[in-house]
């Protein structure tokens, strides 16, 4: 299973960003791993995408590939375990979404994360210390 990053949800949705073509030849290889997509990465990406043309697409894109729904328990316990996950790196400035995504990876370790963001393979750990799992590696 794979969760989607917030620059993948807008490279599929905008004809126009430059990370389009990419992100349509992997989601074709992808999508049959099982694509998830959590709350705080679609509503970043609704905030990223400001025309209606990309907005429509992303909503045209979910049915065709059996894009999921993802959500962590929104529990005390895990938005500790974020807090300090973002304290952990406050020196590079990680936001929510990124705090989210290593520790959704944390949590459930079948799960790896989509995501052009070279952070994630070059800096990011879980908070185990372990590697984040990536679905594809960031040029």
């Amino acid at each position: 299973m794979i969760l989607l990053d917030t620059n993948v949800v807008v490279a599929l949705a905008d004809l126009r960003d430059e990370l389009h073509p990419r992100a349509f030849a992997d989601v074709q290889r992808l999508k049959r791993s099982g694509l998830l997509l959590p709350t705080p990465v679609l509503s970043e990406a609704l905030f990223v995408i400001q025309h209606w043309e990309a907005r429509t697409r992303l909503r045209s894109l979910i049915h065709p590939l059996e894009i999921q729904p993802f959500q962590l328990l929104e529990a005390v316990p895990v938005w500790e375990e974020i807090f300090a996950w973002l304290f952990r790196y406050q020196e590079h400035n990680p936001d929510w979404v990124d705090a989210y995504l290593v520790v959704a990876s944390g949590r459930e370790k079948r799960l790896k994360i989509w995501t052009y963001d070279q952070e994630f393979w070059k800096l990011w750990r879980r908070p185990d210390g372990t590697p984040v799992p990536l679905a594809v590696r960031a040029h």
